[in-house]
């Protein structure tokens, strides 16, 4: 009978050890309240959690834990009060979010325990919440990605109206699919590189690079090293893995040798080499190379006027103007001048987020103009008069000093007949002269300055014209 009472003692000593084992080392934190809602026992794991020693809850009612600002709120409390299990949000007094579940142990029909378990979700939420940021920011990203791919698509594709530009287009996509060299040609900012990504975009090389040489921005002494690239060791300075070359970049993809007129002779026969053999040999380097690249060449220069005075090579040059295409200057394309207008206007309107028009009259004397920098300067012009004109309107008070007075001469100068003598256009050009000064002016004074002209001068001037003074 004594043997099975030491079983006994035995049996519930180990019991209660394994309970406080379980009870210490749960992952949960566990809180324990009488049915008066005073703190019986938590465990280790809460104490962890929320940052409280044992000996400073247990003994103490929640009311009085709520009133210290140990909780914001209390799950035994409303255990107590309804009388079943509830799990509700707690935030502890350390600031860690707690996800509470209290569950009511009756005994004769009374609550005689509340158990609460509780787990830390403080670290779930943050994760929660970066992982919203995250696929915000990823929406963010994929909206630029979407709007630059579109951006791209629009600035790489030229804008026109006119039937030259037309024609080119036909013939762009026509011998887009054959791997012919082309030489473009064309003033600086008629579009040479758009039109040479163009055939790219459109070749059976789309895949893989589109590498641009600026024949014009490569020293002479770095040209070899540049564009054939070099072995490591090759020379003092050079990296020690050595480097690719614009030409091997350009493998199975498409070469641009931009600014060709640009090249001294020296490099010009380098340059024939390649495009004779596809094959280049690394500055340094004894192994050939081969290189599969459709060559597209552009260029301002007269190439042919540059081989008549010995500067370029016949022979590159022949190489080079396999199929010619000349780009006409935007002067000789009017038609175009206002669909630029307006998709820069569009481009920019966007990209600042503003909404901004020209009037008619700035309008019509920016088509008027004859654009010296071509499609390059419209876009200039337009993103500074977009930037700086303060209305929503751009009158041509905003347009520069230059455009306005290109407009005012070639007036002046349509104005005068075949017929008229030198004496007759003098006359013209004088009384034109006179009505934009007053036209400029407050006062006679200002009139003088703006003529260089004494007022006595110009009232004779303006009297031999018989235009009445609008000021005095």
């Amino acid at each position: 009978m004594e043997e099975n009472a030491v079983n006994m003692m035995e049996y519930y000593k180990h019991l209660e050890e394994e309970f406080r084992a379980i009870f210490d080392y749960s992952y949960d934190g566990i809180f324990i309240s009488d049915g008066d809602g005073k703190v019986v026992r938590i465990n280790k794991s809460c104490e962890i959690m929320e940052g409280i020693k044992s000996s400073n809850v247990v003994g103490k009612s929640l009311e009085q834990l709520l009133d210290e600002g140990y909780y914001n709120n209390s799950v035994t409390l409303e255990v107590l009060k309804k009388k079943i299990p509830i799990t509700q949000l707690q935030i502890a007094k350390n600031g860690r979010r707690l996800m509470c579940t209290g569950v009511p142990i009756f005994q004769n029909g009374r609550i005689q325990r509340v158990v609460i378990n509780s787990r830390d979700i403080s670290e779930l939420t943050l994760l929660e919440k970066e992982l919203q940021e995250t696929r915000i920011h990823s929406g963010k990203l994929q909206s630029r990605v979407e709007i630059l791919e579109k951006k791209i698509n629009l600035d790489n594709y030229p804008v026109f109206k006119s039937t030259c530009m037309q024609n080119i287009m036909n013939t762009i996509v026509h011998i887009a699919e054959f791997d012919s060299t082309l030489l473009l040609t064309g003033e600086s900012g008629v579009g040479k590189e758009m039109i040479a990504r163009l055939v790219h975009k459109k070749s059976k090389r789309n895949k893989a690079s589109f590498v641009k040489v600026d024949c014009s921005a490569i020293p002479a002494s770095l040209f070899e090293s540049e564009l054939f690239g070099y072995d490591k060791g090759a020379f003092t300075g050079a990296e020690r893995q050595g480097k690719i070359g614009l030409l091997e970049l350009a493998d199975k993809g498409t070469l641009l040798i931009d600014e060709v007129g640009e090249l001294p002779l020296g490099q010009q026969v380098k340059l024939l080499r390649f495009i004779q053999d596809r094959e280049i040999i690394k500055v340094g380097g004894k192994k050939t190379i081969s290189v599969d690249t459709r060559i597209i060449a552009a260029t301002n220069r007269n190439l042919l006027s540059m081989v008549e005075a010995e500067t370029f090579r016949k022979d590159l040059y022949y190489r080079l103007n396999v199929i010619p295409i000349v780009i006409p200057p935007l002067r000789d394309r009017k038609d175009d001048i206002f669909v630029l207008i307006q998709f820069f206007l569009d481009k920019f309107n966007k990209e600042f987020g503003i909404v901004k028009a020209l009037d008619k009259e700035s309008l019509e004397i920016l088509e008027e103009y004859r654009w010296p920098g071509n499609v390059r300067e419209l876009e200039n012009i337009i993103e500074r008069l977009i930037v700086l004109s303060s209305g929503k309107k751009i009158s041509k008070n905003d347009l520069p000093g230059d455009i306005t007075e290109y407009r005012y001469f070639h007036k002046l100068l349509s104005e005068i007949k075949e017929e008229d003598t030198y004496r007759t256009t003098l006359f013209k050009v004088e009384r034109e002269l006179l009505m934009n000064a007053m036209g400029k002016s407050q006062n006679l004074r200002e009139m003088s300055k703006i003529l260089g002209l004494d007022k006595s001068s110009i009232s004779r001037k303006l009297k031999k014209h018989k235009i009445l003074l609008t000021y005095r």
